[in-house]
């Protein structure tokens, strides 16, 4: 192939534009891949919303793909197995290793993410709405199982590894405990699944619309509380308290984003319980958060973003979804378009019509 389509926003607010790009020379340790699935992620949402926001880009950082063409000097996977063209695989740039970031083992701020590259420069195919998308030498790959499903092994990529690396720095689920998830989006309910395959007794999801609230219930949600139902958060803390016998949950998940959701955080979990803060990745400024309640109910709090240490959450959340994981999340997956329905895709994410609209780009 000498050129390949892609969807490329080019401003904010402004039309994404399916446009053609040169397929660089497959060098030796570089990788082409034929996209198979890209999530459209609430993060490309609010990028393409911000007027701070620079194009051209190809964006698209969920990306499942097939090996196209292997450059010299490939031939196993970041956990040693081999790797052949027309295999499936997740994959990520490798880390720089010389950073402060990876010295300390949080992710590298050197190393560019793909999705979020600008497209006016070689190699151009940096994001996964693209038909083809070109991984620079030595990139960190994954092969997925041949008997995964390019759905699952998608979810895999979606907030469950984040959720990961969330629940080992809160030294894990215990066993019955019960887990109130803040926020009923993809993060959200990677947090629901992750926290039911490790053991907790029953996971209260809060949030909405009510199409989420129903695949909610669908993969594993023992409750729901419906923000339309409970518009305040003094009535979703009511609520919660009365499904956990007033004594409130021993771990709350936040994955909202939403602005009083931290507060409201604090006040349901129950003292001597556990606080994870994953959906505040956007700053909206100053928020409404009496500290106060951190000290009195001596919560273990902690933050989790993207992962500290990526790339071996991301194995074991492949894993999980492959051999662990009963719940059907492929349900999450609602809605399929072709690379020229990219604006739709953008329309109905963020309407909430869609939980996971992905971009089938050689379909």
């Amino acid at each position: 192939m000498d050129v390949s389509k892609a969807a490329v926003f080019i401003g904010p607010q402004k039309p994404f534009e399916i446009q053609e790009f040169p397929v660089p020379e497959v060098g030796p340790g570089a990788v082409l891949v034929k996209m198979q699935m890209a999530a459209v992620c609430g993060s490309d949402v609010h990028k393409w919303h911000d007027p701070k926001s620079k194009g051209p880009i190809i964006m698209g950082h969920e990306n499942v793909g097939l090996v196209a063409q292997i450059g010299r000097g490939i031939a196993e996977d970041a956990i040693g197995q081999q790797l052949k063209e027309g295999d499936r695989i997740v994959f990520r740039a490798a880390p720089c290793g010389r950073c402060y970031d990876c010295t300390v083992g949080l992710s590298c701020h050197v190393t560019p993410h793909y999705g979020m590259l600008p497209a006016d420069q070689a190699p151009y195919l940096t994001g996964g709405f693209s038909e083809y998308l070109y991984l620079e030498p030595h990139p960190w790959v994954l092969k997925i199982p041949d008997e995964m499903s390019t759905e699952r092994a998608l979810m895999a990529v979606i907030g469950n590894h984040t959720v990961l690396l969330g629940i080992e720095k809160i030294d894990g689920i215990q066993l019955s405990d019960t887990v109130v998830v803040q926020g009923a989006g993809p993060i959200g309910m990677g947090a629901l699944v992750q926290t039911k395959v490790m053991g907790a007794k029953k996971v209260i999801v809060i949030g909405g619309p009510s199409n989420r609230l129903k695949l909610a219930r669908e993969i594993g949600a023992d409750e729901v509380v419906d923000m339309a139902e409970y518009p305040t958060p003094e009535a979703r803390v009511e609520r919660v308290k009365e499904l956990t016998r007033g004594i409130g949950p021993d771990v709350v998940v936040e994955c909202s984003g939403a602005n009083t959701a931290v507060q409201e955080g604090l006040e349901m979990v129950r003292k001597g319980g556990k606080y994870l803060v994953i959906g505040q990745a956007t700053d909206y400024g100053q928020q409404p958060i009496n500290p106060s309640l951190i000290t009195l109910k001596a919560v273990r709090m902690e933050g989790a973003m993207a992962s500290t240490a990526p790339f071996g959450y991301i194995v074991r959340s492949v894993e999980a979804m492959n051999s662990v994981v009963p719940f059907p999340v492929e349900k999450l997956i609602t809605h399929k378009y072709p690379l020229a329905g990219i604006n739709e895709a953008i329309k109905v994410h963020e309407s909430y019509e869609a939980m996971i609209p992905v971009i089938m780009p050689n379909a």
